[in-house]
């Protein structure tokens, strides 16, 4: 009660909006972000009121891979780079405003999002190099360095950019040191010390782009090539020692080409993706009385060629209509070992393919100055063959219209209602056996895979207040055919699977909300906190139960405060208790932190506009991990009770330092 009152009281605050270009359209220059003294278009983008990044999700295709930021009006040729790189490569110098459109503008790409945010970068940016390094040491006493370099250069119309760096990512938050119990059904609990090892992630990354003019628009050119190698251990000191250890090398390459511009009336744009990527991973385990081997090594490729022609018949009221074609590949080996016998596995070896067609249009409608609709629909064609130890082909056709209604009450305030029938990309991987010995073991591949379809029901409001703040209030209700989960698939092996029908809801807060009011200059709260339920019939026991792998709440908050004194900004930043639970054929796990918040701080100086440094401190108050298995001897629902496997960890905290000069 207490919580919807305080949301009832911000919602009643009013404002003067910023400049107001059109219904919908804000528009932020970079005075709006002087206090904050942003050295990327990162920082820039995390200062807008009542804007939340989503940097898309993993999915084949260009479309449904989509983020929520444009550069320059166009949507980064990108995949493989993912958007926070992206941002955190634009210099905030070279940045002349961000332009937030909300619910759909007539000739704006929206890529089927409610917000969306526009960088629009200044004509002429003069050149600049920018060098890069840091350090982070984990409590255990590792150290990972990290470095880069960075080229913008302009030569008339031409821009061009290079970067070359050392990437640390943190790739597995959870490692550190404790105790497991494990108790047999009816018998004594047996504990013994376990250790976890893998928190980061090290590769490097080489990245180029060109951008020039071309048939009176923009042709814009990009490469990138990555490499990423990830190395994790769970150790057990009782009962004769055991230890699980997996190892994963990626190796992907990415070339981008787009144009922009008008010809024949029309607003057009086309672009050209290829890319190609290699993974190799190992997994072992070795007990007393067992030891196993798991390998797999996967290649995959996409390319993709899109266009879309853009039509404004008024300021009000404009069209797009385009296409997309798409082929996919994966070619997949596995081999599994047991006690040195080798141990066959449905679809260990296969080769899949993909070519999908989509056609789609849409059209922005501003149907007075307070009511906006922004309705369209994509129709998407494809054909899955695999070849190997199984060989099939289907085909798949899937209609997804979508529906955005927007009313702007008045300048600061904002309801969207949106109706859409999505339908999710399926993951080759999944064909393909795959393990996880210190978890779930090894699950078979599953061919007869059929993608998720979710229509999606969606009210959002949204009010801007005290020039700086925002409050956004969203419910999300979906009914959902084939969702992807675990299902049997005999002998004693499940795989990713589809079920007929599963629901779910998320009622979701997010904002920025200044304290000014509180006496704290230029302090700045941001709640990120989202509620979710959903239900399905389970595969095994037939019994009610949530989505796999679902969290019941994630909140996380930031606090954030510019010093102008110290030409400094502090923050921290804390996450609070949750959990989630997987449902396998013979194991239920559950991950959880009780009572345990995750928080960093960062303290980042910047005497000059040329310098910036950054010290900070992650999970520096160490969280406790829990994860629990109940382990049964057969499926769950034929077997007895089950053995409970718990192990809790104090994780370890992670120290940093990050300097970055401009010459």
């Amino acid at each position: 009660m207490r919580q919807t009152i305080a949301i009832a009281a911000i919602l009643s605050l009013a404002a003067p909006a910023l400049a107001q270009q059109n219904t919908g359209i804000v528009s932020y220059p970079v005075a709006f972000f002087a206090e904050a003294r942003p050295v990327t278009a990162q920082d820039m983008i995390n200062r807008l009121p009542g804007f939340t990044l989503d940097t898309g999700i993993s999915a084949r295709g260009f479309t449904g891979a989509a983020g929520n930021v444009l550069i320059d009006g166009a949507r980064p040729t990108a995949k493989t780079d993912e958007l926070n790189n992206i941002l955190a490569r634009i210099p905030a110098a070279s940045v002349e405003r961000i332009d937030v459109i909300r619910g759909g503008a007539p000739g704006i790409d929206m890529q089927g999002k409610p917000v969306v945010a526009n960088i629009v970068r200044t004509a002429g940016a003069r050149n600049q190099v920018i060098l890069t390094a840091g350090m982070t040491v984990l409590g255990a006493g590792q150290w990972f360095p990290e470095g880069g370099i960075q080229y913008y250069g302009q030569s008339g119309a031409l821009r061009y950019e290079a970067t070359f760096t050392r990437t640390m990512q943190i790739w597995d938050d959870g490692p550190g040191n404790g105790y497991r119990v494990v108790t047999p059904p009816g018998g004594t609990p047996q504990r013994d010390l376990a250790k976890l090892r893998g928190v980061m992630r090290p590769g490097f990354n080489l990245h180029g782009g060109l951008i020039a003019p071309l048939w009176d628009g923009e042709w814009n050119n990009s490469f990138t090539i990555q490499t990423g190698d990830y190395v994790s251990s769970f150790l057990y000191s009782g009962g004769g020692g055991s230890r699980f250890d997996y190892f994963q090398r990626r190796r992907n390459g990415e070339f981008g080409s787009h144009w922009q511009g008008d010809a024949f009336g029309l607003n057009l744009e086309t672009l050209l993706l290829q890319r190609l990527g290699h993974e190799k991973t190992s997994n072992s385990s070795a007990t007393s009385n067992n030891n196993a081997l798991f390998e797999s090594s996967n290649d995959t490729g996409e390319s993709i060629a899109r266009a879309t022609a853009r039509y404004n018949f008024s300021p009000s009221f404009g069209i797009e209509a385009g296409g997309e074609a798409a082929y996919n590949f994966l070619r997949g080996r596995t081999d599994y070992v047991s006690n040195g016998a080798a141990v066959p596995l449905p679809n260990a070896n296969v080769s899949v393919t993909e070519k999908r067609a989509e056609l789609f249009a849409n059209t922005s409608w501003k149907i007075t100055g307070a009511l906006a609709l922004d309705a369209g629909a994509r129709m998407e064609y494809s054909v899955i063959s695999q070849t190997g130890d199984s060989n099939t082909s289907r085909s798949f056709f899937y209609p997804k219209p979508r529906l955005l209604l927007t009313w702007s009450a008045d300048e600061v305030s904002q309801l969207r209602l949106r109706a859409e029938r999505t339908v999710g990309q399926l993951n080759f991987s999944d064909f393909v056996a795959s393990s996880n010995l210190a978890g779930f073991g090894v699950a078979a591949g599953n061919a007869n895979l059929r993608p998720d379809q979710r229509w999606q029901l969606e009210a959002t409001a949204e009010r801007r207040f005290w020039g700086r703040g925002a409050l956004v209030v969203s419910l999300l209700h979906e009914e959902i055919s084939h969702l992807q989960d675990f299902i049997p698939v005999g002998n004693g092996l499940d795989a990713p699977g589809n079920i007929r029908r599963a629901t779910s809801d998320k009622l979701a807060v997010t904002g920025n909300i200044p304290l000014d009011f509180l006496g704290i200059r230029n302090g700045l709260l941001k709640p990120n906190v989202y509620w979710t339920t959903s239900g399905l019939i389970d595969p095994v026991t037939g019994e009610h139960r949530r989505i796999s792998n679902q969290r019941n709440i994630n909140s996380y908050f930031t606090f954030s405060q510019d010093l102008d004194q110290w030409r400094s900004t502090w923050g921290i930043y804390w996450g609070t208790s949750f959990s989630r639970n997987s449902w396998r054929i013979a194991q239920i796990s559950r991950t959880a932190i009780h009572n345990s918040p995750y928080v960093n701080i960062y303290w980042s100086y910047k005497p000059t506009p040329d310098w910036t440094f950054t010290l900070g401190a992650d999970n520096f108050l160490p969280y406790r991990l829990e994860l629990q298995q109940y382990n049964y001897s057969a499926p769950r629902n034929i077997a007895g009770p089950p053995s409970v496997q718990t192990v809790f960890l104090r994780t370890e905290p992670r120290f940093y330092l990050q300097l970055r000069t401009t010459l």
